[in-house]
Order: structure tokens, then sequence, then C-alpha cells
């Protein structure tokens, strides 16, 4: 990382270390939204890291907003940061200024009958935070990216495992406030979705091993520490990989990202995105069974801190895509590409 990037992630993790503790996370999945955290989080400027300038933002890359994404991750954050940054980025990319208030990202297609000249009539689900959005974002079957008003809208509250809200919105003639070409494929919502929650699993991997690490460093049985055991040995070192292997391929996603962003044709980073949620999600099921069998039964408890980490990870794993559909998307390249040509198609 350069040394903006150093400061950057310095910064995300003073504010979160200081902020996020049980008591905040606990009390969030009875009341999800905390108002000073959020405006702490508006104030360092993280919703707009990957706006431009000239927009009152960053004007951050993606490698910025991995930074911004691990850390959430890391620190089980219970606010749309990710999404909010997401939301600002695509307006952004197509030429439109990012309203006030808190986005609400529509993660599927908004198909062509829904429109009615300047209203958007349709049911989305699994929006996240979508209660407290003021406005809403979604891109259309022609990549089309539309800014929608409240007005008209209603919400059904639902939450995922970790009981983060995924509510169920209703369109009723909400009114477009803004619309714009992106330049995006009409998908790009769930890829880049996909990608930031690559770096969310990535973070909150190496939380798990933290306290995992912490745990048996300090807990003895039969007169040693449970570190010095072969068998808890195994399973630090295997969280480990794991950890590193979605760290390391969610970064290099945004690295492909920001060198050859999505395109409808061509070599683009879609291959590279893919690939780091397929790995993401298919981490999570060893890296939360290895995590809670280390701390044994007290990790199971909700008293204790890990539960917070890994249901958002079993959570995450599916949001977006799961492994399969991702898989299967490599599994086509590969087909399509052939024995003699996937090689060079991976490294061009």
């Amino acid at each position: 990382m350069n040394e903006a990037q150093t400061i950057l992630e310095d910064s995300i993790s003073r504010l979160f270390a200081d902020s996020v503790d049980r008591e905040l996370l606990a009390r969030m999945e009875h009341e999800p939204w905390d108002a000073g955290l959020w405006e702490a989080c508006v104030e360092l400027g993280l919703p707009q890291v990957m706006v431009s300038e000239s927009r009152d933002g960053m004007g951050g890359s993606w490698v910025e907003g991995f930074i911004v994404a691990r850390a959430c991750g890391r620190y089980a954050v219970p606010l749309p940061v990710v999404e909010q940054m997401l939301a600002g980025h695509l307006a952004d990319h197509a030429g439109l200024a990012v309203p006030e208030g808190v986005a609400g990202l529509l993660p599927e297609i908004i198909p062509g009958s829904a429109i009615a000249g300047s209203t958007v009539s349709m049911t989305q689900r699994r929006v996240p935070w979508g209660r407290r959005a003021d406005w809403f974002l979604g891109l259309g079957a022609d990549g089309e990216l539309l800014i929608i008003g409240k007005d008209g809208s209603r919400c059904e509250a639902e939450t995922n495992l970790a009981r983060e809200p995924r509510d169920q919105v209703v369109l009723q003639a909400s009114p477009i406030l803004a619309r714009g070409a992106s330049g995006l494929p009409a998908e790009a919502v769930r890829w880049l979705g996909a990608l930031l929650r690559s770096a969310q699993i990535a973070g909150a991997a190496a939380a798990c091993l933290e306290m995992s690490v912490k745990y048996t460093s300090d807990r003895e049985q039969f007169g040693r520490k449970l570190s010095q055991f072969q068998a808890i040995q195994h399973h630090l070192a295997e969280i480990a990989g794991q950890m590193a292997a979605v760290d390391t391929m969610a970064l290099e996603a945004c690295v492909a990202l920001d060198q050859r962003g999505l395109a409808a044709t061509g070599r683009d980073a879609r291959f590279e995105l893919a690939a780091a949620k397929c790995r993401a999600s298919e981490a999570v099921e060893p890296l939360t069974r290895l995590s809670h069998q280390v701390h044994g039964a007290i990790g199971f408890t909700y008293e204790y801190d890990l539960q917070f980490l890994t249901r958002r990870l079993w959570s995450w794993r599916a949001e977006f895509g799961a492994h399969g559909e991702w898989g299967e998307y490599l599994g086509s390249i590969a087909q399509r590409e052939g024995g003699d040509g996937i090689w060079a198609y991976m490294t061009a």
C-alpha cells in the first residue's frame, strides 16, 4: 500500500476499534441504526471514497474500496457503508450527483416493464437497509442507471442470519430523480456487490483468526496452552491459509477492476471478480467450522463475540451469488477456452 492508503486504513481502524463493540452489535440487532456512528463514517468520507473529487469525493480506486470493505468486515460494522460506497461510485460513474441521505442499493436488474415514463413500479427483495433508504439506485436492462425517489415506496422488514436488514422494497410509481448511461453491464450491481462481499469476508476471516490465536494462546488444558497442541496448530494454520487466499484474491480482483473495468465484451475483470467471490464463499465453511472448533463450547454462545463474525460470514457467502453460481461461470469460461486456451485467458 502507498502512504495515502495506509493513512486511510489506519483512520478506519481507529474509528471502528473505538466505536464498534459488543454492546453496539447486540443493540443494533434489535435497533438496526446508530446515527452517531453513521455520521462519523460520513464525516470520515467512507461513502465517498470512490466518488470523484469534482463531486466532493476522495477519488479513490477499487483498492481504496477494498480497504474500506475489508475493515467493515473485520469489525462487523452494522451499517450500510459498503453499499453506500458502491451506490456513490455507480452514480458518479454515470455522471450523476450523489443525492444526500442513505442509498438503497437495488441488487437485481430493473426490467424495462417496471419503468413507465418518469416512474418505477416494481418489487425487489434482499435490499440492504432498505428501511433506512432516502433514495434508491439500480441499473436497467440496457445499463442505464436510475436514481429513484422514496415517494410511493413501502418496505417490508426482513433480515439475514446476522440480523442485518435485507428488506423487501415495493416501489409504486416512485419518481425517477435522475438517470444516465452507466457504460456498465446491466448486472454490474451483482458483480461489484459480490466483490465487496468478498472483501468483507476477508476482513471477517482475519478477525476470526485473531480471536482464535488469542483464545488458544490464553487458554490452558492439561497444563499446556491450547496453542501448543498439534491439532490446534493445524486448525490455526488452516484458518490462516483460508484467510490469506480470500484476502489475496479479493485484492487482486480490485486491482484487475481498476485496470480493465467491466465491459459488455472482451477480457475485462469478470474472471477475477467471479474467482474472488467463488473462493470467498467456499472458504466460509472451513473458516467458521475451525474457528468454532478451536474455541470449543464458548464460541457458540451469544455472550462471546465470535458469533457476530461467523453469522455474518454465513450470510455474506450467499449474498450477490454463492460459490456455486460463480463456479459455474468460471467453468463456462474453462469450457469455452479449452485446455489449450484457459491459461492464456487467465494471464491475459
